[in-house]
């Protein structure tokens, strides 16, 4: 029997619970909807949701700050969130993925039909990185174990948003290549390459501040193209 997926929506906004609703109806899911983010929080931890639909315009907190509050605790770090706003700007939209949102949606004018295939994939890129837990990595002085999500450098760990955990990822194991951003806005953020949006270059900038000095010069740029882990047999010891 297929487990049935729980929603929960922080919003007070009636298009988007209107929205979601149908969707929740179309796809046989359950959900709950609460309109503060305090609220948000409290039913966090009572129902354990499989997916989270935040709108940004929630009445007693910021819905991007709600979030970086979720990514600090352990049971918000690998929690799907969808992004949700009546108009999201290149800020909100870089900040959100930053925060290791799943998608954003102007909702205002969401085709129904295409919210839930949204929706749809969004579970299913989870379901499938559940299911198939990746191999640890070991680059220079880099250690990376997506099992457990865990990285550590030069022996320390180090702590990792989740948008900047899966960039590492990604740039390790294709480590040597150059990775152009349209393809790691697809890979990565599950984004068209065409979207207008520095989300990679942020969050590269992030993780290499996280990686601290010496691992992130691991990470290079590659003028008007993209981004590449040295490979470390390239590297002069």
């Amino acid at each position: 029997m297929t487990e049935t997926r729980r929603f929960l929506i922080i919003s007070e906004n009636p298009v988007l619970i209107s929205l979601l609703e149908n969707c929740s109806e179309q796809g046989g899911y359950l959900m709950e909807a609460v309109r503060t983010g305090a609220l948000g929080f409290k039913a966090l931890l009572a129902a354990r949701p499989d997916l989270v639909f935040l709108d940004i315009a929630i009445p007693d907190i910021d819905g991007l700050t709600w979030l970086t509050i979720l990514r600090e605790m352990l049971e918000g770090k690998g929690l799907p969130v969808i992004v949700a706003g009546e108009k999201l700007g290149p800020e909100e939209l870089a900040r959100s993925f930053e925060l290791g949102a799943e998608d954003c949606i102007p909702f205002r004018h969401c085709d129904p039909r295409e919210l839930s295939a949204r929706v749809r994939a969004v579970l299913r890129r989870r379901a499938a990185h559940a299911e198939q837990p990746a191999a640890a990595l070991s680059m220079g002085p880099v250690e990376l174990d997506p099992g457990r999500h865990r990285c550590f450098v030069c022996g320390k760990e180090a702590r990792l948003r989740p948008r900047e955990f899966e960039l590492l990822e990604i740039l390790m194991r294709k480590a040597g290549r150059v990775l152009s951003r349209p393809y790691l806005l697809g890979s990565v953020w599950g984004m068209s390459s065409a979207a207008n949006t520095r989300a990679v270059d942020v969050t590269v900038s992030r993780l290499r501040k996280a990686l601290g000095e010496k691992a992130g010069n691991w990470v290079e740029s590659v003028e008007k193209f993209g981004y590449r882990f040295c490979d470390p047999d390239q590297i002069a010891r």
